[in-house]
């Protein structure tokens, strides 16, 4: 019994056997010494079989030693098969128990491994799912140190149809090395390890939570050769643990920082409104997405201008060199190399097809002697709250607007540690007036008093709380006295309100009710590092397009009006072709149409056609805008 269940089975079955052995020659010299009337010699082993396992008695036509030896077999029978019935049984239990605690070994390979166990997990099943689709039988993989049967109920309750993949669980430690080989580690696609901490946790419990990812990416390395790492994709708090994590296996881990992503995302959206929306439909692998491709005949001497006419689907963003050199929006007369990757934005990769000819080519109805621009102006922003994400949405801002402009910081609590972080920042950029205040964020009153309709946009950063439901509370609590005070001030001076409000929503689940509440724009924290984590666990090169695309360097995307780009006589009927060409008269890069008129419908998308087919015709208006890349907003 010492050397465990296999050992004690094998011993109940061998004593079994020698009983049925024993007993059979036992009964074979009671015939031949008290014989019965007619015996069978052949039927004498099955009788013997079957009284040992309770199915037979000895019958009333046989002689008292046949009766005797026959209840003896039935109680030896009864001791012995009933042990390994009562074993077998025990065991069957057992597995079934280690099956519910979530200890037994995984059997899929090639899946997608995820460690950890956080309010992201949803969104970024949902992500995989779509992601997924293609697949005959796809499986994700979640190791957690919570119940099995805890992390099942939530899936069941929070996920709707899972197609093609499955979603299995297991219960233990993400740095254990003997649970991650029990998942399947050395056999996964890819490992996305989930951070406990959450945005509004105190600085010691986000480092605290960051040393736990970088030790289970030590733990995957070790149960690995570093040869065959599968792409690791973490969230980290801290810029000391990213440069850590990064260094443990260069090249396979690959980090994502949520408030320097999301803040840099809040600036861009409050300069340019519906952006969120865009961000939201690139990110991910629901609506459209990015495609590294390659045309294996060669690109035929094309300039990059000339290119997007020759994909009836998709539009060419930015190439990747041979050395692996990323450029977003290269020159319009860069020509192509034949080992350079085009990066494409589109729907799916099967929809992806390139032509040596043009499939269709944009008619010249665009601005083309001059270039019409607009022009800078003045600007002020108003940031409500302060998180992680502050410092860093007041240095975007310093970054973008020009000299004059002013940002102000409205906080609960202005504390030495936030006004000291608020001051260096301010003295970092003297030609931007900023100013911090402390105002009671729910008082109406004081509210009143920071004038918000004076300013042309204001952002309200989520607040601290245990759930995403308490933190999106009072960000819609500060959004609907907002409304009512437009609302007054239009009723008092007759002068509408222009201001734009950008909120910063957690939960995705909000999002009607910001729209109701008068939200322009949103942020869905949540939703966007999901979508993000889950593409660059598949994909890992396309960290390098978001980290371009939402930085002040380069090329940012906007949204910008239409009449910029073609005469009010000219915008009407339109081809998608007919906008590249004219973007590109402005040396930008169109990439989508904005419908005014949708804004507010979410089942359109809010008005948002990112990468239509060139031939598609469009019936635009003067208040309609195209969505493009450029070098700045004018």
């Amino acid at each position: 019994m010492s050397k465990g269940g296999f050992s004690v089975f094998l011993a109940l079955l061998a004593l079994f056997l020698g009983a049925f052995i024993v007993m059979t020659i036992v009964r074979y010299i009671s015939e031949w010494i008290f014989p019965n009337q007619n015996p069978d010699p052949t039927d004498l082993s099955w009788e013997v079989f079957v009284q040992l396992i309770g199915l037979r008695d000895a019958g009333d036509n046989v002689n008292l030693a046949t009766k005797f030896i026959a209840v003896i077999t039935i109680f030896i029978g009864l001791v012995l098969f009933s042990s390994l019935v009562a074993f077998i049984t025990q065991e069957f239990e057992e597995r079934l128990k280690l099956l519910r605690r979530g200890k037994s070994l995984v059997v899929e390979k090639n899946h997608t491994l995820i460690l950890g166990f956080s309010d992201r997990i949803t969104d970024i099943i949902e992500e995989l799912v779509v992601g997924n689709a293609s697949e005959y039988d796809a499986a994700v993989v979640i190791l957690a140190p919570k119940d099995k049967e805890e992390m099942d109920d939530f899936i069941r309750n929070n996920l709707g149809e899972l197609k093609t993949t499955r979603v299995v669980t297991r219960n233990g430690s993400i740095a254990n090395l003997s649970d991650l080989n029990m998942v399947g580690v050395k056999v996964a696609k890819s490992v996305i390890v989930l951070n406990d901490a959450k945005a509004s946790d105190s600085d010691e419990l986000k480092a605290l939570s960051d040393a736990r990812v970088v030790k289970a990416i030590l733990a995957v390395v070790a149960a690995n050769e570093e040869e065959t790492l599968p792409p690791i994709v973490v969230e980290l708090y801290s810029e000391q643990y990213r440069k850590l994590a990064e260094n443990i296996a260069p090249g396979a881990v690959t980090t994502l920082n949520e408030a320097d992503i999301l803040a840099r995302i809040l600036v861009q959206t409050s300069r340019s409104v519906g952006l969120a929306t865009v961000y939201l439909n690139m990110v991910g692998f629901e609506g459209n997405e990015f495609y590294f491709y390659r045309n294996k005949l060669g690109w035929y001497n094309l300039t990059f201008s000339e290119l997007p006419f020759h994909f009836s689907n998709g539009m060419p963003l930015g190439v990747r060199q041979a050395d692996g050199t990323l450029t977003i929006k290269p020159p319009r007369d860069y020509k192509l190399a034949d080992d350079d990757e085009v990066i494409i934005l589109a729907e799916d990769d099967s929809t992806i097809k390139f032509n040596p000819i043009p499939v269709v080519q944009g008619k010249i109805k665009g601005y083309t002697e001059y270039r019409k621009t607009l022009e800078r102006q003045i600007e002020k922003y108003l940031i409500i709250g302060w998180n992680s994400k502050a410092p860093i949405v007041l240095t975007e801002y310093a970054k973008y607007i020009v000299e004059g402009s002013q940002v102000n910081q409205a906080v609960e609590n202005l504390t030495d540690e936030v006004k000291a972080k608020f001051d260096k920042i301010a003295k970092a950029y003297p030609h931007i007036k900023m100013e911090a205040i402390e105002v009671n964020l729910a008082s109406f009153d004081r509210l009143v008093t920071l004038k918000p309709y004076e300013f042309d946009s204001i952002s309200i950063l989520a607040g601290s709380g245990e759930k995403a439901e308490e933190i999106d509370a009072k960000t819609l609590t500060i959004l609907l006295e907002m409304r009512q005070i437009f609302k007054d001030y239009t009723a008092t001076t007759g002068n509408e309100v222009s201001t734009e409000l950008i909120a910063e929503i957690i939960d995705s689940q909000e999002t009607d009710l910001a729209i109701k509440a008068g939200v322009k724009d949103f942020l869905l924290t949540n939703q966007f590092v999901s979508k993000i984590l889950a593409q660059v666990s598949q994909e890992p090169d396309v960290m390098s397009i978001y980290d371009d695309l939402f930085s002040s360097a380069g090329s940012e995307l906007y949204i910008k009006p239409i009449w910029l780009y073609f005469p009010p006589k000219k915008i009407g009927k339109l081809t998608f072709a007919d906008c590249v060409l004219a973007a590109q008269n402005r040396d930008e890069l169109c990439i989508g149409v904005r419908i005014n008129a949708l804004a507010q419908d979410k089942n359109n998308n809010f008005g948002i056609d990112l990468a239509p087919s060139l031939d598609k015709q469009l019936n635009l208006t003067v208040n309609d805008a195209l969505i493009t890349l450029a070098e700045d907003e004018t």
